[in-house]
């Protein structure tokens, strides 16, 4: 139901005033009611005015729910309880401003406002639209976060702030410029080389044949257009496992991880590696690269990262094949020799037990207990109440086909990422910002991956 703001005036006014025109009626139709009635009637009228009264008095408010997303007065109320965010003067009848400022210390160690991490925060509260406004290289930038109806997610917003989109589009990959170079190479990189070149001519065929199979079937789900809200990529490649060897990343994460990322990428691209997979829960990255190398950022589960230390010495069958990071501690990490490791619910534990083979992922959702599992064959579980409701429509749209080889999750209970064995791809409850870097990414490559982190991070995998 929609209504603009003139017609919401009218109809409280209409109905305001029809209980007054209904009262003087009664009055004009019966001039010695308030004289004759005894108090037994007097109360009897009084209390069906106040009843008819308060329910239209109640009507009125349901249609204000209806039209309005978000009350005012709450967000300035949970406005005021973040430190750093002050309410400003607004020219907007239906916008609450606010100004967040991040303090740091200077040598006299007085607390002073930090200019450059300013935002401004408008919460537009009849449409649920907050728009955040920062200033990058003399410029005003603007991210919007549009149908926000949940105050926790306001709070999150104002306290932290999303930041500008960071993006290294450094080439992540093994070079080969001279036969002099190849021939000072130990024996094991050059067979690592081999497997890889093996590795990706093998994929290319594979393209070719679902390629094919489509063409043959013209009935087929691939040749079906998306919808806008529903994208998906056709050519994209198909993976034995859920990290697809991507050639180059595209990512957003928080500045303290920042350093970190550059420095694994560095390190790997130095060495010739091939990068096999990337797991992230925003502060902290895992990358599995060539045969059995792990790389890793220092803000990642501590377990995870005992275990992660301990590697350098062990074989290859015990080495990393997969990895996934989660909030609040969790993580998953399958080896070459089947085995895995992880730390989550009682749930994941229960179905870990019945399986025979290593999951081809694990992602672990908003809640504690959410998770979902896509098994070795393809087929499926989840649990818990942070399963967002867009995958669940896209599993029920596809009939609950038992083909998928990887679905990664978002910490807010949104966002959402799926890979089907043909390739294709889905993914919703993403900001539009990574919804158009993806769009952009995909009329000159192919996505390969996506995870995502806290405070809207993300970490984007794909080849051109």
């Amino acid at each position: 139901m929609m209504m603009d703001r003139l017609e919401l005036d009218n109809l409280t006014h209409n109905l305001s005033v029809s209980s007054v025109e209904d009262h003087d009626d009664v009055t004009a139709t019966f001039p010695g009611l308030a004289t004759t009635t005894t108090r037994r009637d007097e109360h009897r009228a009084t209390s069906y005015d106040y009843c008819k009264q308060n329910k239209k008095q109640r009507i009125i408010l349901n249609i204000i729910r209806m039209v309005v997303k978000l009350n005012p007065d709450a967000v300035r109320e949970r406005a005021k309880s973040i430190p750093g965010c002050y309410g400003i003067p607004s020219d907007c009848s239906t916008v609450c401003s606010f100004l967040v400022a991040c303090l740091k210390d200077d040598s006299q160690n007085k607390a002073t406002i930090d200019v450059e991490k300013m935002a401004r925060v408008n919460v537009f509260w009849d449409t649920g639209t907050v728009v955040t406004c920062r200033l990058l290289q003399g410029s005003v930038r603007q991210t919007f976060r549009r149908d926000v109806t949940s105050l926790d997610v306001v709070e999150r917003l104002l306290r932290y702030p999303p930041s500008l989109t960071l993006i290294d589009d450094a080439l992540v990959s093994f070079t080969d410029d001279t036969h002099e170079r190849n021939a000072e190479r130990p024996h094991k990189a050059r067979l690592e080389l081999a497997e890889v070149g093996h590795a990706i001519l093998q994929n290319e065929k594979e393209k070719l044949v679902r390629h094919l199979r489509a063409l043959e079937d013209p009935n087929d789900d691939d040749d079906v257009p998306p919808s806008p809200s529903d994208r998906s990529e056709t050519t994209a490649e198909a993976s034995q496992h859920t990290m697809t060897a991507g050639m180059e990343f595209q990512f957003s994460l928080p500045a303290s991880s920042m350093k970190h990322v550059d420095q694994c990428l560095s390190d790997i691209n130095s060495m010739g590696k091939y990068i096999r997979g990337v797991a992230t829960n925003g502060k902290g990255t895992v990358f599995l690269y060539g045969n059995g190398g792990v790389a890793y950022t220092p803000h990642i589960p501590r377990p995870l990262y005992h275990k992660l230390s301990k590697l350098r010495s062990s074989p290859a069958h015990a080495r990393p094949s997969y990895v996934s990071l989660g909030t609040r501690d969790r993580y998953f990490v399958s080896f070459q020799d089947g085995a895995h490791v992880f730390k989550g619910p009682k749930g994941l534990e229960k179905e870990l037990k019945k399986l025979e083979k290593a999951p081809r992922s694990v992602a672990f959702g908003s809640t504690w207990e959410t998770f979902f599992i896509v098994l070795a064959d393809g087929s499926w579980t989840f649990q818990g109440r942070g399963i967002p409701a867009g995958l669940e429509r896209k599993l029920l749209d596809r009939e609950d086909s038992p083909d998928l080889s990887a679905v990664t999750l978002g910490p807010d209970g949104e966002a959402w990422f799926m890979k089907a064995e043909n390739g294709r791809m889905w993914w919703g409850g993403v900001t539009d910002e990574l919804d158009d870097n993806i769009q952009e990414l995909l009329t000159h490559g192919c996505l390969n991956y996506l995870d995502f982190g806290e405070d809207d991070s993300y970490f984007v995998s794909y080849d051109e």
